[in-house]
């Protein structure tokens, strides 16, 4: 468990904020390198019983585009746990640390965010593929998983582990 603070995470958004605006700017000279490496500082930014994780705050409800795409590639890439469950802020139950329902909104529309949606289709493969034993996940982790990243499992394997 990674515990943050509020001001870490606030930290880390105007970095990606910087970054997201040179980007715009310039998209031709933007250096990924340091997306990359602030996705890396990121990955486990959770914010657990402080407010929404850092993935939460970078990339939902954003209009994405390749920035936002890349952004999440470098965060699984660096150990980012989309289907990650923390204790919510509120101090009753738990949330997930990504936006699966706005991804899963926004992926019809907009292409980024379809490939976006496909890659965690692909970890949700990977990890839930051979089913919760492998996993690792209690029965009830499994459930618990499975109610709040619904969006973002493919519906075949959903359908599946919920059996």
């Amino acid at each position: 468990m990674n515990m943050q603070t509020p001001i870490n995470i606030n930290h880390l958004l105007g970095q990606f904020l910087d970054q997201q605006e040179q980007w715009e700017e310039s998209p031709q000279d933007f250096k990924w390198d340091t997306l990359k490496a602030l996705a890396a500082v990121g990955a486990n930014c959770y914010n657990e019983g402080n407010g929404p994780s850092f993935q939460i705050l970078s990339i939902d409800g954003m209009l994405h585009g390749e920035f936002h795409l890349r952004f999440l590639e470098y965060s699984l890439e660096a150990g980012f746990d989309p289907f990650k469950l923390v204790r919510a802020g509120s101090g009753h139950g738990v949330t997930p640390v990504f936006g699966h329902e706005a991804l899963a909104e926004a992926a019809p529309n907009n292409p980024w965010s379809a490939k976006m949606l496909a890659a965690l289709h692909e970890v949700a493969r990977k990890r839930f593929g051979a089913g919760a034993e492998a996993s690792g996940l209690s029965a009830d982790e499994l459930a618990q998983i499975l109610a709040r990243c619904r969006d973002s499992i493919p519906a075949d394997l959903y359908q599946q582990l919920s059996a």
